[in-house]
């Protein structure tokens, strides 16, 4: 019998080298406390959890389900461009903050259910190229940032019922891409209304614009030419009225001005815009553009003309009218 246990020791040890190096990566990466682990799969349910372990940048599926988990932080799976499955649903996830799955390039399922999800950010899902199921029911969203879903183009199930929606305007882009999806036939997508009363219960699949009550821009005062010279501070006047309310796009040349690129160009509140310390470079054709889900509209074309000097009938004849005829 001796001899038999002495033969059968080199096969032990040889096995357990085996198991040693198809474990890889959590020889480095260990296996988080009382979660299993096997091969690239971990599965940490049911221990009270309150935040996301760390775990092997090799990890393919990710199931942290029925924990206690209320905060999802930028970075929080950061390196697991391998992941392929994460399942977060029955925890107390409350918002999606922008760059939570930024790293996640493989992910494919994306299960959220069953929390408590308020908020969702335009750019909360904008880094999951090939996520092909994302499930959010039985949430508490109401509303819906326009974008949010548009550019997961892998999309075959989109399950957004049992969220007490607000199905106003502003979720027209909604019905819109889940239109798309069922003409398309590549995605299947469930979402209800739950407010107003009046559509309580219907899918948002079906309403149109005029059940939502949108209304497409309005202009209501138009800006008009005017001849400046250098140094002075101008004002091009455009309101407008809409259901939502229209975002104010002002074009110099038929280009969209970004006011982030020049501190001397200003958009007030009323949809003004005031170029301050006016220079050659600021000669051109304006016009403004009123935009909503419903629809966009435009101005007719203005003329700034720039003198490089001051010219006694400019400024008394055209540049002090525009300026007191302006907002103050």
């Amino acid at each position: 019998m001796a001899l038999r246990t002495g033969r059968a020791l080199p096969s032990f040890f040889l096995l357990a080298g085996l198991i040693v190096l198809a474990s890889g990566p959590f020889i480095v990466f260990a296996c988080p406390s009382r979660c299993l682990c096997f091969r690239t799969t971990v599965r940490c349910m049911h221990l009270n959890l309150e935040t996301v372990p760390a775990v092997s940048p090799q990890t393919t599926i990710l199931d942290l389900r029925f924990n206690k988990v209320r905060d999802l932080q930028p970075g929080s799976f950061k390196r697991l461009k391998n992941l392929n499955t994460l399942l977060l649903n029955n925890n107390h996830i409350r918002r999606i903050p922008r760059g939570t799955f930024e790293d996640l390039v493989n992910l494919k399922y994306l299960y959220l259910h069953f929390n408590n999800i308020e908020v969702l950010e335009a750019e909360s899902f904008s880094h999951l190229p090939k996520l092909e199921r994302l499930f959010l029911h039985n949430n508490r969203i109401t509303h819906l940032v326009l974008g949010t879903f548009l550019h997961l183009q892998s999309m075959k199930r989109l399950r957004l019922d049992s969220n007490p929606l607000n199905c106003d305007c502003e979720l027209l882009w909604l019905a819109d891409l889940l239109k798309q999806y069922a003409e398309s036939g590549n995605a299947q997508a469930a979402a209800t209304c739950e407010h107003p009363q009046r559509l309580q219960g219907r899918s948002v699949a079906t309403l149109t614009a005029q059940e939502l009550n949108c209304e497409m821009p309005r202009i209501t005062s138009e800006p008009q030419d005017v001849d400046v010279t250098s140094g002075n501070t101008v004002y091009f006047t455009c309101r407008a009225e809409g259901n939502p309310k229209p975002q104010i796009i002002w074009l110099r040349n038929n280009n969209a001005l970004n006011m982030h690129d020049d501190a001397r160009l200003n958009l007030l509140e009323d949809g003004t815009l005031m170029i301050q310390d006016t220079r050659e470079t600021d000669q051109g054709v304006y016009q403004c553009m009123a935009k909503n889900v419903a629809g966009e509209v435009k101005t007719g074309q203005v003329t700034l003309r720039y003198f490089g000097t001051p010219c006694e009938t400019c400024s008394r004849s055209q540049t002090a009218p525009q300026l007191l005829s302006v907002k103050t």
